[in-house]
């Protein structure tokens, strides 16, 4: 599955970033996108009410529950997850709203400064747009453009224009660029398009302990060339559609 056109609203504590996602994501909803959301946090939160039959779960010593209704579904996890398998978790999404994660530079990103000072503590060359919050003391200058939080519509259009895919955040230098940031950079430059990187490409993944391995175009056609070539002469395998392929090595192998 590719992953969603993603967007951060990144700013410091108190900034208004909530207040910037809750725009965004009522206007892009509004437009018929299918929209989610990703919230980071430094602080340890209890992601459950107290006493009640998944915390009690959890208390005995699961790692890993869920709760699941007709139309609704909660799944807790006491254990660290990767953002890439965070999103996986969020299904088939059209846009993805990140809120914080300041050092990740696999997408695009919104900047809310509380001051102007903020603009350049935040960049990292990948802002799309400033977002100007009521009573901040950001007076609006910068070559960014600047979006009011009042103008939702405007600054939907900026996502909508500029957005693209997030990447993996491996560096595999398989687009052809120094890594991700820099392909990124050139996807908002106009001298990139987001199909160039080759781990979000469907074709072919390989993971080894659970950990991707990028692969270089060349490599991922020859390996599926390989595959199906073997697959299509057994029996049962002559028409392979999706395929995976599992196993343990044993240590003396």
């Amino acid at each position: 599955m590719t992953p969603p056109k993603t967007v951060a609203v990144v700013g410091f504590k108190n900034s208004g970033k909530t207040r910037a996602v809750e725009a965004l994501v009522a206007e892009l909803t509004k437009r018929g996108y299918r929209v989610g959301t990703l919230k980071h946090t430094a602080k340890n939160i209890a992601l459950d009410t107290p006493g009640k039959d998944t915390a009690r779960h959890r208390d005995a010593g699961a790692k890993a529950t869920a709760i699941l209704h007709h139309n609704a579904a909660a799944i807790f996890i006491d254990d660290h997850v990767k953002v890439g398998d965070a999103v996986k978790t969020l299904g088939d999404l059209d846009i993805l709203v990140v809120e914080g994660f300041k050092t990740l530079d696999t997408h695009a990103r919104l900047l809310v400064p509380r001051e102007d000072e903020d603009i350049e503590k935040l960049r990292n060359g990948l802002e799309i747009a400033a977002v100007k919050i009521p009573g901040s003391r950001f007076s609006g200058d910068t070559d960014l453009p600047v979006v009011n939080l009042a103008d939702a519509e405007a600054l939907a259009d900026i996502v909508e224009e500029k957005v693209y895919p997030m990447l993996p955040g491996v560096n595999c230098r398989g687009c052809g660029y120094d890594g991700c940031r820099s392909l990124g950079e050139a996807i908002l430059g106009g001298e990139a398009e987001a199909k160039q990187c080759v781990r979000n490409r469907v074709e072919f993944t390989l993971r080894v302990n659970d950990e991707p391995v990028p692969l270089g175009g060349f490599v991922q056609r020859a390996f599926k060339g390989m595959l199906v070539g073997f697959l299509r002469s057994l029996k049962g395998g002559g028409n392979p559609r999706r395929v995976e392929i599992a196993f343990e090595v044993e240590d003396d192998e």
